[in-house]
């Protein structure tokens, strides 16, 4: 007869140092029998697009470095053998991988779970709260055969400007973060200055198969289409070959850049979105607080940009969207007070991945927000701007400066347009 959980954990503990065993919240242990379901308490019940039985933990800071890593293990090994064979709600295996993060004191994990086991670690002093797991999606539209006029935008007061105006020093010493479906690192707009950092997509290689993340990393930093085009691309896959994805591949990756990126020379780009959440929000802002400037879109469905995140994250710079030949705010575009600037998001032309030369014309704020991004960069290396919240501020300062408002914007949304100072 195969051993009981509770016989496991009992022969662990033996063999475990004093120090992992003293504080009985280090271990989770089961109560009762896999299977029953008490009703996960979780963050956030109102939350749509859930992935069934996916979960993510947040802990407590009160808590030291081993006391976590002691309850990670235990729950690692119980998940390994607890998840073997069993199916959730929706008939998907559940999986028997915890994925932990840790980004400068903010400690998580994302696991799949019965609902017994998750009221249990919820309930732990340890933990402070536990979120339900959520899909996300980039945040792009349409395909359609135009001209790009959002580089010529950013660089003029007015609509009818001609030409891209920018410094030679166009980003040069700056990385940028893409978190999205990765890059094509061949196409030869980037130069040879974009790399793969990270794919949390397992079942998938290393690289672009949706495109998205590729247009992304074009407007950031191609020589053709890009806004700091000296500037260094890093693609973090989190989303795969339909452009889908979850909050859990989004913290993996959130997890990377917080490991790689450089304090005071590193930019952010997050052109997806989902459901408010709370865990996505807290990453987004220990970034912030380590020296990474983090952009993000403001999403496409037409509402109140603080009901999604990483819309939502408030020191995150949030980027809504404007047809650039008439600086109305596009009808897609989310709006409300978290959103802090606009930028150019219809019919914007960018890298392609059908071939090494390709091109592609997409609309959303996905495309917005990486004109914010490449501008970072831009005025990070033209300034030596290091801290986040000025590089922020002078985005806004900028924008402002021109006297360009965005035309039938919505009520209580600023009406700053992006613009390089170069008027």
């Amino acid at each position: 007869m195969a051993p009981s959980l509770t016989t496991i954990f009992t022969a662990l503990a033996a063999l475990a140092p004093l120090g992992t065993i003293a504080n009985p919240l280090n271990i989770w242990r089961p109560s009762a029998e896999a299977g029953t379901s008490l009703g996960v308490f979780v963050s956030n019940p109102e939350a749509t697009d859930v992935v069934p039985n996916s979960y993510i933990v947040v802990y407590n800071k009160n808590f030291t470095d081993d006391e976590i890593d002691a309850h990670e293990t235990s729950v690692k090994i119980a998940v390994k053998k607890r998840n073997l064979g069993k199916r959730g709600l929706n008939g998907r295996l559940l999986s028997t991988r915890v994925r932990t993060f840790a980004m400068s004191g903010w400690r998580a994990m994302a696991l799949d779970s019965d609902d017994l086991m998750m009221n249990e670690i919820n309930n732990m002093d340890m933990v402070k709260y536990v979120e339900a797991n959520t899909y996300v999606k980039a945040a792009a539209l349409m395909s359609q055969i135009n001209a790009p006029t959002g580089l010529v935008r950013l660089s003029h007061a007015e609509t009818d400007g001609e030409g891209y105006v920018f410094d030679d020093s166009a980003g040069e010493g700056i990385t940028a973060y893409i978190v999205d479906t990765g890059i094509m690192t061949t196409h030869e707009d980037f130069q040879g200055r974009a790399t793969m950092g990270f794919n949390a997509v397992e079942q998938e290689e290393a690289t672009d198969l949706n495109g998205h993340g590729s247009h992304v990393a074009g407007t950031i930093g191609g020589a053709t289409f890009g806004v700091a085009k000296k500037a260094q691309l890093v693609g973090v896959k989190v989303l795969d070959a339909a452009g889908g994805g979850t909050n859990a591949d989004v913290i993996d990756g959130l997890n990377f850049v917080a490991s790689d990126a450089q304090k005071g020379k590193s930019v952010m780009n997050m052109s997806l979105g989902g459901p408010a959440s709370r865990a996505i929000n807290d990453a987004i802002e220990r970034l912030f607080s380590n020296g990474v400037v983090p952009v993000v879109a403001a999403g496409n469905e037409a509402q109140d940009a603080a009901n999604v995140s990483p819309a939502s994250s408030p020191n995150a710079i949030t980027v809504g969207a404007i047809d650039q030949t008439t600086d109305r705010r596009a009808g897609f575009s989310n709006f409300g007070r978290i959103v802090d600037v606009y930028a150019p998001g219809v019919d914007v032309e960018s890298v392609g991945i059908s071939s090494d030369t390709a091109s592609e014309v997409l609309s959303g704020t996905s495309m917005a927000s990486p004109h914010i991004a490449g501008l970072a960069a831009y005025l990070m290396a033209l300034e030596g701007i290091t801290d986040a919240t000025a590089v922020s501020d002078r985005i806004k300062e900028l924008g402002a400066a021109t006297g360009a408002t965005v035309r039938r914007n919505a009520r209580g949304t600023t009406n700053v347009i992006a613009n390089n100072g170069n008027l």
